[in-house]
Protein backbone atom coordinates (compact mmCIF):
# COMPACT_ATOMS: atom_id res chain seq x y z
CA UNK A 1 0.00 0.00 0.00
CA UNK A 2 1.25 3.38 -1.12
CA UNK A 3 0.35 6.22 0.71
CA UNK A 4 0.46 10.08 0.51
CA UNK A 5 -0.53 12.24 3.08
CA UNK A 6 -1.94 15.77 2.29
CA UNK A 7 -2.64 17.32 5.96
CA UNK A 8 -5.32 18.09 7.62
CA UNK A 9 -6.15 14.41 8.27
CA UNK A 10 -6.36 13.56 4.62
CA UNK A 11 -4.53 10.96 2.41
CA UNK A 12 -4.41 9.33 -0.85
CA UNK A 13 -3.57 5.57 -1.04
CA UNK A 14 -2.68 3.63 -3.60
CA UNK A 15 -3.28 6.77 -6.27
CA UNK A 16 -6.54 6.22 -6.33
CA UNK A 17 -8.37 6.52 -2.74
CA UNK A 18 -8.29 9.66 -0.68
CA UNK A 19 -9.12 9.30 3.34
CA UNK A 20 -10.08 11.76 5.09
CA UNK A 21 -8.97 10.93 9.45
CA UNK A 22 -9.14 6.87 7.34
CA UNK A 23 -12.56 7.15 6.37
CA UNK A 24 -13.11 7.12 2.58
CA UNK A 25 -14.42 10.36 0.84
CA UNK A 26 -15.48 12.10 -2.15
CA UNK A 27 -15.77 8.24 -4.08
CA UNK A 28 -18.18 9.35 -6.48
CA UNK A 29 -15.60 12.49 -7.97
CA UNK A 30 -12.71 9.84 -8.56
CA UNK A 31 -13.24 9.84 -11.91
CA UNK A 32 -12.82 13.32 -12.15
CA UNK A 33 -10.25 13.88 -9.47
CA UNK A 34 -6.66 13.37 -11.21
CA UNK A 35 -4.78 11.81 -8.22
CA UNK A 36 -1.20 12.19 -9.11
CA UNK A 37 -1.76 16.33 -8.12
CA UNK A 38 -4.41 16.66 -6.32
CA UNK A 39 -3.62 18.90 -3.63
CA UNK A 40 -4.97 21.03 -0.68
CA UNK A 41 -4.99 24.57 -1.19
CA UNK A 42 -6.39 25.54 2.30
CA UNK A 43 -8.24 23.50 4.63
CA UNK A 44 -9.43 24.27 8.67
CA UNK A 45 -8.79 20.38 9.18
CA UNK A 46 -12.57 19.99 9.81
CA UNK A 47 -15.26 20.63 7.18
CA UNK A 48 -14.04 23.32 5.24
CA UNK A 49 -11.50 22.66 2.14
CA UNK A 50 -10.47 23.61 -0.78
CA UNK A 51 -8.64 21.46 -3.22
CA UNK A 52 -6.79 21.20 -6.83
CA UNK A 53 -5.36 19.06 -9.25
CA UNK A 54 -4.58 19.74 -13.12
CA UNK A 55 -8.11 20.24 -14.28
CA UNK A 56 -10.55 21.26 -11.33
CA UNK A 57 -10.98 23.71 -7.98
CA UNK A 58 -12.80 21.40 -5.58
CA UNK A 59 -14.52 22.96 -2.33
CA UNK A 60 -16.31 21.35 0.28
CA UNK A 61 -17.69 23.82 3.26
CA UNK A 62 -20.04 24.26 5.76
CA UNK A 63 -22.12 25.79 2.69
CA UNK A 64 -21.92 23.58 0.36
CA UNK A 65 -21.21 20.22 -0.52
CA UNK A 66 -18.10 18.61 -1.91
CA UNK A 67 -18.23 20.39 -5.33
CA UNK A 68 -16.17 20.71 -8.73
CA UNK A 69 -15.78 24.87 -8.40
CA UNK A 70 -17.48 25.81 -11.56
CA UNK A 71 -15.16 27.66 -14.34
CA UNK A 72 -12.30 28.15 -12.11
CA UNK A 73 -9.15 27.87 -13.22
CA UNK A 74 -6.22 25.83 -11.17
CA UNK A 75 -3.79 27.83 -12.41
CA UNK A 76 -5.13 31.49 -11.40
CA UNK A 77 -7.00 30.18 -8.31
CA UNK A 78 -6.54 33.06 -5.56
CA UNK A 79 -8.34 32.84 -2.22
CA UNK A 80 -9.18 35.98 -0.99
CA UNK A 81 -10.51 35.48 2.03
CA UNK A 82 -10.49 31.76 3.19
CA UNK A 83 -13.17 32.19 6.47
CA UNK A 84 -16.06 34.14 3.97
CA UNK A 85 -15.59 31.93 1.21
CA UNK A 86 -14.07 34.73 -1.14
CA UNK A 87 -12.14 33.56 -3.98
CA UNK A 88 -11.65 34.49 -7.87
CA UNK A 89 -10.55 32.67 -10.81
CA UNK A 90 -10.87 33.08 -14.52
CA UNK A 91 -12.66 36.75 -14.40
CA UNK A 92 -15.19 35.14 -11.85
CA UNK A 93 -15.61 35.97 -8.28
CA UNK A 94 -16.86 33.36 -5.94
CA UNK A 95 -18.66 33.18 -2.02
CA UNK A 96 -18.06 29.44 -1.74
CA UNK A 97 -19.95 27.38 -4.58
CA UNK A 98 -21.79 30.33 -6.13
CA UNK A 99 -20.82 32.90 -8.80
CA UNK A 100 -20.70 36.70 -7.95
CA UNK A 101 -23.04 38.57 -10.97
CA UNK A 102 -20.24 41.25 -10.31
CA UNK A 103 -17.01 41.97 -9.18
CA UNK A 104 -16.03 42.37 -5.64
CA UNK A 105 -13.95 45.23 -6.86
CA UNK A 106 -16.92 47.10 -7.54
CA UNK A 107 -19.04 46.32 -4.12
CA UNK A 108 -19.34 49.34 -1.76
CA UNK A 109 -19.99 47.66 1.41
CA UNK A 110 -22.78 48.96 3.58
CA UNK A 111 -23.26 48.26 7.11
CA UNK A 112 -25.09 44.78 8.53
CA UNK A 113 -25.60 42.80 5.57
CA UNK A 114 -26.29 45.04 2.56
CA UNK A 115 -23.68 45.54 -0.46
CA UNK A 116 -24.09 48.27 -2.64
CA UNK A 117 -22.77 47.64 -6.49
CA UNK A 118 -23.10 50.72 -8.99
CA UNK A 119 -27.14 51.48 -8.67
CA UNK A 120 -28.11 48.53 -7.09
CA UNK A 121 -28.12 47.05 -3.63
CA UNK A 122 -28.20 43.65 -2.85
CA UNK A 123 -28.37 41.65 0.43
CA UNK A 124 -25.98 38.85 1.67
CA UNK A 125 -24.37 39.56 -2.03
CA UNK A 126 -26.47 37.84 -3.84
CA UNK A 127 -30.05 39.14 -3.39
CA UNK A 128 -31.01 42.04 -5.19
CA UNK A 129 -33.34 44.12 -3.57
CA UNK A 130 -36.30 45.64 -5.74
CA UNK A 131 -37.32 49.14 -6.40
CA UNK A 132 -33.86 50.79 -4.21
CA UNK A 133 -33.36 54.26 -4.40
CA UNK A 134 -29.89 54.27 -3.83
CA UNK A 135 -29.51 57.81 -3.10
CA UNK A 136 -31.24 57.34 -0.03
CA UNK A 137 -31.11 54.29 0.89
CA UNK A 138 -30.10 53.44 4.49
CA UNK A 139 -29.32 50.86 6.46
CA UNK A 140 -31.07 50.97 10.17
CA UNK A 141 -28.87 49.55 13.08
CA UNK A 142 -26.74 48.12 10.87
CA UNK A 143 -24.36 46.18 13.15
CA UNK A 144 -26.99 45.59 15.41
CA UNK A 145 -30.13 44.24 13.43
CA UNK A 146 -28.20 44.33 10.02
CA UNK A 147 -31.08 43.37 7.90
CA UNK A 148 -33.44 45.81 7.99
CA UNK A 149 -33.10 49.26 5.88
CA UNK A 150 -35.20 51.91 4.13
CA UNK A 151 -35.15 54.54 1.47
CA UNK A 152 -37.40 57.35 0.50
CA UNK A 153 -40.26 55.22 -0.74
CA UNK A 154 -39.76 51.64 0.83
CA UNK A 155 -38.85 49.92 3.77
CA UNK A 156 -37.04 46.78 3.53
CA UNK A 157 -36.40 43.50 5.26
CA UNK A 158 -33.74 41.54 4.08
CA UNK A 159 -34.28 41.61 0.13
CA UNK A 160 -38.02 42.29 0.49
CA UNK A 161 -40.05 45.20 0.29
CA UNK A 162 -42.14 45.56 3.86
CA UNK A 163 -45.48 46.57 1.76
CA UNK A 164 -47.69 47.55 4.69
CA UNK A 165 -44.85 49.96 6.39
CA UNK A 166 -44.45 53.50 5.59
CA UNK A 167 -41.16 54.99 4.80
CA UNK A 168 -41.72 58.14 5.97
CA UNK A 169 -42.44 57.00 9.05
CA UNK A 170 -41.09 54.16 9.95
CA UNK A 171 -38.74 53.52 13.35
CA UNK A 172 -37.39 50.73 15.20
CA UNK A 173 -37.95 51.24 18.84
CA UNK A 174 -35.14 52.53 20.64
CA UNK A 175 -35.60 50.78 23.58
CA UNK A 176 -34.70 47.98 21.58
CA UNK A 177 -31.87 48.78 20.57
CA UNK A 178 -30.64 50.48 23.94
CA UNK A 179 -32.07 48.51 26.50
CA UNK A 180 -30.30 45.67 28.92
CA UNK A 181 -30.58 42.05 28.33
CA UNK A 182 -34.12 40.68 27.41
CA UNK A 183 -34.86 37.56 26.06
CA UNK A 184 -34.21 37.19 22.23
CA UNK A 185 -32.97 40.37 22.65
CA UNK A 186 -30.07 39.99 19.97
CA UNK A 187 -32.78 39.21 16.97
CA UNK A 188 -36.32 40.49 17.89
CA UNK A 189 -37.41 43.70 17.52
CA UNK A 190 -40.21 46.77 17.44
CA UNK A 191 -41.06 49.70 15.37
CA UNK A 192 -43.78 52.05 14.16
CA UNK A 193 -44.86 53.72 11.43
CA UNK A 194 -48.15 56.36 11.13
CA UNK A 195 -50.65 54.07 11.39
CA UNK A 196 -49.29 50.29 12.18
CA UNK A 197 -46.75 48.60 14.56
CA UNK A 198 -44.37 45.79 13.30
CA UNK A 199 -42.36 42.76 15.25
CA UNK A 200 -39.53 41.86 13.57
CA UNK A 201 -37.78 38.16 14.55
CA UNK A 202 -34.50 38.28 12.08
CA UNK A 203 -33.44 34.33 12.80
CA UNK A 204 -37.34 33.24 11.87
CA UNK A 205 -37.00 35.84 8.87
CA UNK A 206 -40.50 37.58 9.80
CA UNK A 207 -41.93 40.99 10.11
CA UNK A 208 -45.47 40.69 11.59
CA UNK A 209 -47.79 43.64 11.57
CA UNK A 210 -49.40 44.97 14.77
CA UNK A 211 -52.62 46.44 13.85
CA UNK A 212 -52.79 49.38 17.10
CA UNK A 213 -54.70 51.66 17.76
CA UNK A 214 -51.93 54.17 19.20
CA UNK A 215 -48.81 53.34 17.14
CA UNK A 216 -47.31 56.87 18.35
CA UNK A 217 -47.56 56.13 22.01
CA UNK A 218 -46.14 52.23 21.93
CA UNK A 219 -43.73 52.02 24.00
CA UNK A 220 -41.41 49.31 24.90
CA UNK A 221 -40.59 47.78 28.42
CA UNK A 222 -38.59 44.72 30.06
CA UNK A 223 -40.05 42.56 32.92
CA UNK A 224 -38.72 39.28 34.38
CA UNK A 225 -36.27 39.69 31.43
CA UNK A 226 -39.07 39.15 28.85
CA UNK A 227 -39.48 42.44 26.18
CA UNK A 228 -42.68 43.53 25.57
CA UNK A 229 -44.31 46.29 23.33
CA UNK A 230 -46.89 47.98 25.27
CA UNK A 231 -49.67 50.17 23.26
CA UNK A 232 -52.83 51.67 25.32
CA UNK A 233 -54.86 48.80 24.96
CA UNK A 234 -52.46 45.66 24.93
CA UNK A 235 -49.22 44.13 25.70
CA UNK A 236 -47.38 42.64 23.01
CA UNK A 237 -44.87 39.66 24.09
CA UNK A 238 -43.25 37.91 20.76
CA UNK A 239 -45.98 40.01 18.68
CA UNK A 240 -48.54 38.55 19.86
CA UNK A 241 -51.19 40.32 22.36
CA UNK A 242 -51.66 40.04 25.81
CA UNK A 243 -53.93 41.52 28.29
Amino acid sequence: MVRKDLGNGFAIVNNHIILHFNKEVYRKFYPLIHFPDFEIIESNGSNFHYFRDKNNIYLESHMNPFCVLADAHPLDFHLLDFKKGMATSNGTDYIFDQKLPYRFEDVKPLSGLYQQVNNKIYFAYFKEVPAVDTATFEVLYGERIGNMAKDRRNVYFRDKIIPEADAGSFRILEQCINSAYYHEWDHTFYAVDRQFAFYIDTIAKTVKTIRTKSPDRLRFQIKDELGYAIDDDYRYLFGKRKR
